[in-house]
């Protein structure tokens, strides 16, 4: 086998594995979730999270797909930082993560309309929608990172969910655009278990506000 095909296939097994270990990380935290009846992030997802997007990366790299790599470079730097996270360190302004998330946005503008502008055909609305979506989905981990850092523990707010929701949907769509199989498998799910911890979160706020989103 060729030393290009071979570096294709093993790209396309990180992809999969890569996918494996984001798909798991949030079913992991719906469990952990429905058990608690309240929105919860176990210490797992994160190591799920650095797995998942240093795999990403790898495939993500070799499809010359910079849109969605600096998501994962991102997620993969946030997960670092959770998994660190305590009372004692929280000592980061919550400026940073606006700027973290400032930041991104514009690395994804700069990669995606600069170092790789629109292919022939594939039209700015597509691609507008796409940055947008990756927007939204880079901005979501920035702004629980910001108020992990506030509280002194890992959790999701409510806008985590929010942001989580209204970027998946852009991406499935722009995933489904690509024709990209993993891309949509990958995004395929979110929808339906970021609704979902929407709902523990409403519910879970009648009862006990001080509690909804943090951590187990």
């Amino acid at each position: 086998m060729p030393a290009e095909s071979l570096l294709a296939s093993a790209a396309t097994a990180a992809g999969w594995i890569g996918q494996a270990c984001f798909f798991s990380r949030f079913f992991l935290q719906w469990l952990a979730s429905e058990r608690a009846k309240r929105s919860v992030v176990p210490r797992a997802f994160w190591w799920l999270t650095l797995a998942g997007a240093a795999l990403m990366s790898v495939y993500a790299s070799s499809r010359g797909t910079e849109l969605f790599l600096l998501g994962f470079l991102v997620s993969g730097a946030i997960a670092a930082r959770n998994l660190s996270l305590s009372p004692r360190s929280a000592r980061l302004d919550a400026r940073w993560g606006a700027l973290l998330a400032a930041l991104a946005v514009a690395g994804t503008l700069v990669l995606e309309l600069v170092l790789e502008p629109p292919a022939a055909g594939e039209g700015m609305a597509w691609l507008a929608l796409g940055v947008v979506g990756q927007a939204l989905w880079l901005a979501r981990f920035p702004v629980q990172w910001w108020l992990s850092e506030h509280r002194g523990t890992s959790h999701f707010p409510v806008s985590f969910w929010w942001l989580s929701l209204a970027g998946n949907g852009l991406l499935l769509a722009y995933a489904l655009h690509l024709g990209d199989l993993l891309f949509v498998l990958g995004f395929l799910p979110g929808p339906l278990l970021q609704a979902r911890n929407l709902v523990l979160i409403r519910r879970g706020s009648r009862h006990a506000p001080a509690d909804s989103g943090a951590a187990s």
